[in-house]
C-alpha cells in the first residue's frame, strides 16, 4: 500500500460546479496531493486532461454542459486505466448502471468526507499499481518512476528530476505517441518558455534519460515520445 507522503507525487483532476463544495475539496486535495486541477465545467475537465498529466480524475456526476459520466466516457475512450471517481450528491439508478460500464474506481456521496477522500486515493494509488502505471517503461534502458519522480536505469541507477523536468516527461508520457506542441509545455509549467529555455530543458531530459532514442523533435511543432 502506497505511503500518506507518497501522495505528493499525484495530480488529480478535480471537477465541481458547486463552487463553495469545489473550493473546499480544492484546499483539502492540495494539502494531500502534488498538483490539483479544479474545474467546474465537464468541457474544461476534458480540456484538462487532454493537456496535462493527471494521475487519479474526480467527477461531480450533474454538472453544466456535459455530466462527469459523459467525461469519464471520453476520457475511456482515450486511457481504459487511470483511475476514475465520481462524486453525487444522490444515487440513482440510472446513474449506477451507467457508472458500471466505466471501470471505475468509487462512486461516493458528497461533501466529501476527508476520510472517504483518503480512501479514495488509496484505492486509486492501488489501481496504478495494479496496471504497472507507477513505472512507466520508456524503453529497454530506463523507465520513469512516477512516485519517486526519477529515470530508472537498467544499470540500476537513479536519476532525480526538477519540477519542470518532472512535468515535461509526465506530460510526454501522457501523450505517448502523440505530438506536444511547444505553446502546451507553457501551459502545464504554468510559465512562458522561451524557445531556448524549452531546448534546455528537452536536452536536461535527454542527458538524464541517458537512452533518449524515443524522445523526438518535430521541428517548429513540438517534442513526441514514441
Amino acid at each position: 500500500m502506497a505511503k500518506f507522503s507518497e501522495f505528493k507525487n499525484l495530480s488529480v483532476l478535480y471537477a465541481e460546479d458547486d463552487a463553495q463544495l469545489r473550493q473546499i475539496t480544492e484546499k483539502t486535495l492540495q494539502m494531500i496531493v502534488g498538483k490539483v486541477y479544479a474545474v467546474s465545467d465537464g468541457m474544461d475537465a476534458i480540456k484538462i486532461y487532454n493537456k496535462n498529466p493527471v494521475d487519479i480524475v474526480i467527477l461531480d456526476i450533474h454538472m453544466g454542459s456535459i455530466s462527469g459520466i459523459d467525461v469519464a466516457k471520453k476520457i475511456r475512450e482515450k486511457n481504459d486505466k487511470v483511475p476514475i471517481v465520481i462524486v453525487s450528491g444522490s444515487i440513482a439508478t440510472q446513474d449506477l448502471l451507467a457508472a458500471c460500464t466505466l471501470n471505475l474506481i468509487d462512486y461516493i456521496h458528497k461533501p466529501i468526507e476527508f476520510n472517504v477522500l483518503i480512501k479514495v486515493l488509496y484505492s486509486a494509488v492501488d489501481r496504478l499499481r495494479s496496471h504497472g502505471l507507477l513505472v512507466a517503461k520508456i524503453n529497454e534502458s530506463v523507465s520513469y518512476d512516477h512516485f519517486s519522480k526519477a529515470f530508472l536505469h537498467s544499470n540500476g541507477e537513479k536519476t532525480l528530476l526538477t519540477k519542470n523536468e518532472i512535468y515535461a516527461i509526465e506530460l510526454l508520457l501522457s501523450n505517448r505517441g502523440n505530438i506536444v506542441q511547444y505553446d502546451t509545455f507553457s501551459q502545464v509549467l504554468d510559465e512562458e518558455m522561451s524557445d531556448g529555455a524549452l531546448k534546455n530543458l528537452i536536452l536536461r531530459i535527454r542527458k538524464k534519460m541517458k537512452d533518449d532514442s524515443n524522445l523526438r523533435n518535430l521541428a517548429k511543432i513540438g517534442y513526441t515520445l514514441v
